[in-house]
């Protein structure tokens, strides 16, 4: 797809704004909501508060989950990893989500190893919130819970979490120093930085705020994915 066809998708003729819907939280979005706002792509964020969600809007979504992208011309996406990668085509420099194939391909390998970190974090994660889905008794039933939750989480923090930070310390290194991908920043930095960002936010239990700070290129890396321009003024509209 080029640039201008991805552009037309996502801005129309301007009268009609994208509608990016999703809960009043970063979750699955916020690549997605990063990475619009770095393609210049205006779009209405609408927060859907979780009471509505469970009363009404949940029967109305395509596939009982959200996000969901309306874009213009009224045409529905659903997946977030679409609507980044459509929101990476739009970018008027070519550099999100850059056209050459082999530049191209680099970009979706990265983007796999972010999902497979996300892979190798659900269970210890979900295991708290839906614990029969890993047959475990029902969380209110679940006398030894807290204890296996615990445990599954730091074992996460132990091992997994060292071994996928040298990864991206690696790619870092053969990309040159500064970003996953090249000199760009790439829609695989955006889920990137997103992704590692979550374990330095203290939002989940036995994962201390502090647990990247033994990888300091990591750290570095987050700042300058933050230090981006159209990442910070996004950031920063954000925090008004």
């Amino acid at each position: 797809m080029s640039i201008e066809a991805a552009r037309e998708l996502l801005i129309g003729n301007g009268t009609t704004p994208l509608k990016l819907e999703y809960f009043a939280i970063e979750g699955v979005a916020e690549p997605v909501r990063i990475a619009l706002s770095v393609a210049d792509v205006p779009f209405d964020d609408v927060g859907i508060d979780f009471k509505d969600w469970f009363s009404t809007k949940k029967a109305t979504t395509k596939y009982g989950v959200v996000p969901e992208m309306t874009l213009p011309d009224g045409s529905l996406v659903t997946e977030s990893k679409a609507m980044l990668r459509l929101a990476g085509e739009a970018d008027p420099e070519g550099k999100l989500f850059p056209a050459d194939v082999r530049s191209r391909l680099k970009v979706e390998m990265t983007l796999g190893l972010v999902a497979d970190l996300d892979k190798a974090w659900n269970p210890a994660m979900y295991v708290g919130m839906r614990p029969q889905k890993f047959g475990y008794p029902p969380k209110e039933e679940w006398s030894e819970g807290e204890t296996v939750i615990k445990k599954l989480r730091t074992e996460f923090v132990t091992n997994e979490l060292p071994r996928f930070m040298g990864y991206f310390a690696d790619l870092i290194k053969e990309s040159g120093g500064k970003f996953l991908c090249g000199e760009n920043l790439t829609i695989a930095d955006i889920a990137a930085y997103q992704g590692i960002g979550y374990y330095r936010r203290g939002i989940a239990d036995h994962v201390p705020k502090d647990c990247l700070d033994k990888f300091p290129e990591i750290i570095a890396y987050l700042g300058r994915v933050e230090a981006h321009p159209k990442v910070a003024a996004y950031k920063a509209s954000k925090a008004k």
